[in-house]
C-alpha cells in the first residue's frame, strides 16, 4: 500500500514508527557503545586496575614479612619468634598468592610478575634465608642486635629495592589504568556525542519527512479540496476532483466532493431542464392562446358577419314586406272603394250591365294582382321566417360557442389557480410565474364577464328573433287568409263573368258578395296594416340585431386582443 493510500492514522503511525525506528537504533547504538564501554571498564577492573590492585597488596606483603622480621629482631622468647615466624610465612604466601592473582588478571604480564616471584624467593631464601632463620631462632638481645645489623645491612637494601620495583610495576600499571579509563571515558563522551547526534538527526530526518509528508500527503490535498469547495461554492462545477483514487481520508472527502459536484451538476441540469420545460411551456400556453384566440376569432367573426348578413337580410326582407303590404293595402282600399261603389249602384245593374261588367273584369284584374302580391308576400314572410329561424339557430350557435369560451374561461381561471397554488410552493422561484398566473386568472375573470355579456346579449337577440318569428307567423296567417279571399273573390268574378245575364236574379247575391268583398277587404286591409306595422318591428329588431351582431363583434376583437396581449 502506498503512503498516499494509508488512513491518516497509518501516516501518523507510520511517521512515528520511523521516529521509533531512528529512536531504537539510536538506543541500540547506545546500548552497544554503553555495553562495549562497560565490558571494557569490567576489563578494565578485573584485569590490569585488578592486577595493579594485587600487585599494590603483595608489596604490601613484602613490608608485612619485613615487619615480620623486625618481630623477630626483638622477641626475648621462643613464643614471640613463633608468632614472627607465623606473620613472616603468611606474609610469603599472601605475596605468592597476590601474585598469581596478578599473572592471572594480566597474562601479558605473566613473565614479569615471575621474576618479581623470583626476585622475592631469592630475597627470603638465598639472600637473606639465613639472617631470618638466626634472627628467628635467637632470643637474646645481643645477638638480636646484630642481627639486625646485618639485616639492615644486607637485606634491608634487597627488600627496599624489591618494593621499589614492585611500586614501579604498580605506578605503571596504574598509569595503563588511567590511560584506560580515560580512553574509555572519551569513549563514553564519544558514544553519548553520537548518540545525541543521531538522535537530534533522527528526529531532525523525521520531522522534515514528517513535515514533507503531511504536506505533500496532508495539506496539498486538502488545500485542494478546499478549492473545489470554494468553487462549488461560487457555482463553479466544470473543474476535476482530484484524488478519488485514494483510500485514505482525503480519498473519501474527495469522492464525496465528487458525488456532491455531480448532484449540483444533476441540479443544474435539472434546474435548466425545468426553466427550458417553463419557457416550452409558455411558449405552447402562448401558441395555445393564439390559437384559441384565432380559431375563435374566425368563428365568433363568421357568425358575427353571418347575423350581420342575417339582420341584413331580415332588414331587407322587412322592407320588402313593409312595401307589398302598402301596395296590399293600397290595392285593398281601391278593392273596397269598387266595392263599395258596386255595393251603391247594385240596384242599378241591370241598367249598368256592361258598366258592371267592365267593373267586376276590373275588379278581377285587381284580385288576381291582389291574389299575386299576397303569394309574393306570403313567400317573402315565409322565407323571412326560415331567415329568422336561421338567426335564432345562429343565435344559439353563438350561445354554445359563448359557453365553450365560459369553459374555456372556467378551466383557464382553474389552471391560473392551480398555477398560483403551484408557485406559492415554490417561493421565490415560482414567484414570476405567480405573476403570470395571476395575470391569467384576470384575464379569464375578464372573459368570463365578457362572454356572460355577449351570452345576455346573444339571449335578447333569440327573444327578439322568437318573437319575430311569431309576428311573422301572423303575417303569414293574415296573407293566407288574403290569399283565400282573393280565391273567393276570384270565384265570384268568374260566376259574375259566366253569368252576366242572370245579374238581376242574383243581385241580391251580388250585395251579399260585394258586402263579403267589402268586408274581406278591410280584413285586408287590416291584416296589410298588421303586416306593414310588423314589417316596423321586424326591422326595428333586424336593426338591434345588427347592432348587437356589431357589439358582438367588438366584443370578440377586444376578447382576442386580451387572449393576444396576455
Amino acid at each position: 500500500m502506498s503512503f498516499k493510500n494509508m488512513p491518516l492514522i497509518g501516516k501518523i503511525s507510520a511517521l512515528l514508527l520511523l521516529l521509533a525506528v531512528f529512536s531504537g537504533g539510536a538506543i541500540l547504538l547506545a546500548g552497544t557503545k554503553m555495553q562495549a564501554i562497560s565490558s571494557a571498564y569490567h576489563d578494565a577492573l578485573t584485569g590490569p586496575a585488578s592486577a595493579a590492585r594485587a600487585m599494590a597488596r603483595a608489596n604490601r606483603f613484602t613490608v608485612y614479612f619485613n615487619q615480620g622480621v623486625y618481630q623477630s629482631l626483638s622477641a626475648t622468647t621462643d613464643e614471640d619468634n613463633e608468632a614472627a615466624v607465623k606473620v613472616q610465612n603468611d606474609a610469603v604466601a599472601s605475596f605468592r598468592e597476590r601474585m598469581g592473582d596478578v599473572a592471572t588478571q594480566d597474562p601479558a604480564n605473566a613473565e614479569q610478575v615471575k621474576t618479581l616471584v623470583a626476585k622475592f624467593d631469592s630475597f627470603v631464601g638465598e639472600q637473606c634465608g639465613d639472617v631470618v632463620k638466626r634472627a628467628n631462632a635467637s632470643t637474646s638481645a645481643g645477638e638480636n642486635l646484630k642481627i639486625a645489623a646485618e639485616w639492615n645491612a644486607r637485606c634491608m637494601p634487597i627488600s627496599m629495592a624489591l618494593i621499589g620495583e614492585i611500586a614501579a610495576d604498580v605506578n605503571a600499571r596504574a598509569g595503563e589504568v588511567t590511560k584506560l579509563s580515560d580512553s574509555l571515558r572519551a569513549e563514553a563522551d564519544s558514544a553519548v556525542t553520537t548518540i545525541y547526534v543521531v538522535m537530534a538527526s533522527g528526529l531532525v530526518l523525521v520531522l522534515i519527512l514528517a513535515f514533507v509528508a503531511t504536506r505533500i500527503g496532508v495539506v496539498r490535498p486538502l488545500e485542494r479540496l478546499r478549492g473545489v469547495f470554494d468553487n462549488l461554492s461560487q457555482g463553479v462545477l466544470a473543474i476535476t476532483v482530484d484524488g478519488t483514487d485514494r483510500k485514505d481520508e482525503i480519498g473519501g472527502m474527495a469522492r464525496s466532493a465528487e458525488v456532491l459536484r455531480r448532484a449540483l451538476v444533476d441540479a443544474e441540469k435539472a434546474r435548466e431542464d425545468a426553466r427550458l420545460a417553463e419557457i416550452r411551456g409558455a411558449e405552447r400556453v402562448a401558441a395555445q392562446r393564439q390559437s384559441i384566440a384565432d380559431e375563435f376569432e374566425s368563428k365568433m367573426g363568421t357568425l358575427a358577419n353571418a347575423l350581420a348578413n342575417s339582420s341584413g337580410e331580415v332588414s331587407e326582407a322587412a322592407r320588402n314586406l313593409a312595401a307589398s303590404a302598402e301596395e296590399t293595402s293600397r290595392q285593398a282600399a281601391a278593392v273596397g272603394s269598387a266595392a263599395s261603389e258596386a255595393s251603391g249602384s247594385v240596384q242599378t245593374v241591370a241598367a249598368a250591365t256592361e258598366e258592371m261588367t267592365a267593373s267586376i273584369r276590373e275588379i278581377g284584374n285587381q284580385v288576381s294582382g291582389a291574389a299575386t302580391r299576397a303569394v309574393s308576400g306570403s313567400d317573402v314572410v315565409n322565407r323571412t321566417a326560415s331567415e329568422i329561424r336561421e338567426l335564432s339557430e345562429a343565435a344559439s350557435k353563438i350561445g354554445e360557442v359563448v359557453n365553450l369560451i365560459t369553459d374555456i374561461a372556467a378551466q383557464t381561471n382553474l389552471l391560473a389557480l392551480n398555477a398560483t397554488i403551484e408557485a406559492a410552493r415554490a417561493g421565490d422561484a415560482g414567484r414570476g410565474f405567480a405573476v403570470v398566473a395571476q395575470e391569467v386568472k384576470q384575464l379569464a375573470e375578464q372573459t368570463a364577464g365578457a362572454t356572460k355579456e355577449i351570452g345576455l346579449k346573444v339571449n335578447d337577440i333569440q327573444q327578439a328573433t322568437s318573437r319575430t318569428v311569431v309576428s311573422i307567423e301572423h303575417i303569414v296567417t293574415t296573407i293566407a287568409q288574403i290569399r283565400d279571399a282573393t280565391t273567393t273573390i276570384a270565384s265570384a268574378v268568374e260566376q259574375q263573368n259566366s253569368a252576366t245575364q242572370e245579374i238581376a236574379i242574383n243581385t241580391s247575391q251580388a250585395a251579399n258578395g260585394t258586402t263579403m268583398v267589402s268586408e274581406n277587404i278591410v280584413g285586408v286591409g287590416r291584416a296589410a296594416e298588421m303586416t306593414g306595422a310588423a314589417s316596423a318591428q321586424l326591422t326595428s329588431l333586424s336593426g338591434a340585431l345588427a347592432g348587437q351582431a356589431g357589439d358582438l363583434k367588438q366584443q370578440v376583437t377586444e376578447l382576442v386582443r386580451s387572449l393576444r396581449a396576455a
